[in-house]
């Protein structure tokens, strides 16, 4: 629970001390543990933690919890650590009690942090749990719906369709956020999903270009530089609905937003991750 406000500064000079012997970086470290904090306009000295955004407070708030990997190593626990999000695996039910009782006594009596019990509990593999964004089973992985929500809700804003700004400008403001979103989470099994988001993408780019074509001529115009043959509908340009039409689907089919370069995640492998399930 708030690992880097929690951070006991004698012990994490103790334990860089251990591989760092200039006293001088000694020193420096020292000094960007008590170079205090602005609340509102006041300074305030620290004498607790790391501050948040420093620039070497998470090397420094791993190297704190080393203690803990090479302590639960010595027991035989099999962990996965992130900062300080933690996962044990274990075999048994049994076996994961002790785990737990073992790292809160590590992590609060030794590194005298806080163990956040609302966030912390045992999970049997066949119903899932929940680790840096991904949901992990026996035999598969999935993105946790809660990252599907945030991810869609950025790309909304970047895709408006009263932002009056060309297709080729959105994807290029795009692709970043999108590929950042599908190099993260393509180590779970995500291919459905990746390929969902990619149609509803596209869709959302469809309904940019029909409203920024404004009249049924220019759609039509277009239809019939990819060799279509008229009659066609008249179809109301500003509409989402619209924006799944075939003759929106046809205009701009999927290899155009390619040639305009946006990033294909739909293409992308995604891979799976499976844990030994403990029995009960």
């Amino acid at each position: 629970s708030k690992c880097f406000d929690l951070l006991d500064h004698a012990l994490i000079i103790s334990s860089v001390r251990r591989k760092v012997t200039d006293s001088s970086i000694l020193k420096l470290i020292n000094q960007f543990l008590k170079s205090g904090v602005m609340i509102g306009e006041h300074w305030e000295a620290s004498t607790i933690g790391s501050p948040q955004g420093g620039v070497i407070s998470p090397l420094l708030a791993n190297i704190y919890l080393d203690a803990f990997d090479q302590e639960m190593k010595k027991r035989n626990h099999r962990i996965v650590r992130y900062a300080d999000d933690i996962l044990i695996l274990c075999s048994t039910e049994k076996a994961a009690q002790e785990a737990l009782k073992a790292s809160t006594q590590i992590l609060e009596r030794d590194l005298k942090l806080t163990v956040n019990q609302k966030k912390t509990h045992i999970a049997h593999s066949s119903k899932g749990v929940k680790f840096l964004g991904v949901e992990i089973g026996s035999q598969w992985t999935r993105i946790q719906a809660s990252k599907l929500i945030v991810f869609k809700q950025k790309v909304k804003q970047l895709t408006k369709r009263n932002g009056g700004i060309n297709l080729a400008e959105v994807i290029k403001r795009l692709n970043p956020v999108v590929r950042g979103f599908v190099n993260y989470f393509s180590i779970a099994n995500c291919k459905r999903e990746l390929k969902a988001l990619a149609g509803w993408i596209r869709r959302r780019l469809r309904a940019i270009q029909l409203r920024l074509w404004k009249k049924p001529s220019r759609l039509h115009r277009r239809l019939k530089q990819l060799g279509k043959k008229p009659p066609f509908k008249f179809i109301k340009m500003n509409s989402w609905r619209n924006s799944l039409s075939p003759l929106s689907c046809v205009s701009m089919p999927n290899q155009w937003f390619e040639e305009l370069g946006l990033y294909p995640i739909e293409k992308v492998n995604t891979g799976w991750l499976a844990l030994s399930a403990f029995r009960k």
